[in-house]
């Protein structure tokens, strides 16, 4: 299994991010231990904490350099914020998924130091497992990374591959 020996990072724990976490916890893909929460709002984590049984993260930096994978499921307009409260701690990670609306790979992998870059956009029916979500990677995301994204992207529903980013745009 691709996520089998696998830390994520949820950079953001809101809504989207607990919808990733919850169909990954409930469809056995990874446990909740394998799972690390960061978020501005304490309390927002520990409600994960509770319900999935995943870590919390005092940080974004420590959150990212605990993770192979780091899921940025923040707003848009934190990212420059929260790529510099991780000061390069994404830059090791093996996979960097995001989920932000409107925001281009190059400005992610300039942003977070790290050319293994697959950007997603899920829809509201990912909130109940049942979403279709468009993503693509850049030309960096070896194969093994790839699977690993579809399975994250899996656990909210359907997901789709697309070769040009500018489709996620329109979807």
């Amino acid at each position: 299994m691709s996520l089998a020996n696998s830390t994520i990072a949820f950079i953001g724990s809101g809504v989207k991010a607990e919808a990733m976490s919850k169909g990954l916890v409930h469809q056995g893909l990874v446990s909740g231990d394998q799972i690390i929460a960061a978020d501005p709002h304490r309390e927002r984590v520990l409600e994960l904490v509770s319900r999935y049984n995943v870590h919390a993260a005092a940080s974004n930096a420590e959150a990212a350099r605990r993770a192979q994978i780091v899921v940025i499921a923040t707003k848009p307009q934190v990212l420059a914020e929260v790529a510099g409260q991780m000061e390069g701690a994404a830059e090791h990670a093996s996979l960097v998924l995001s989920i932000l609306a409107g925001v281009r790979i190059r400005t992610l992998a300039d942003a977070l130091g790290n050319l293994n870059v697959v950007r997603a956009m899920p829809n509201t029916p990912a909130q109940i497992g049942q979403g279709i979500t468009v993503w693509t990677a850049t030309r960096h995301v070896p194969e093994a990374q790839r699977d690993q994204a579809r399975a994250l992207l899996g656990a909210l529903g359907e997901e789709i591959c697309v070769d040009d980013e500018k489709y996620l745009d329109m979807a």
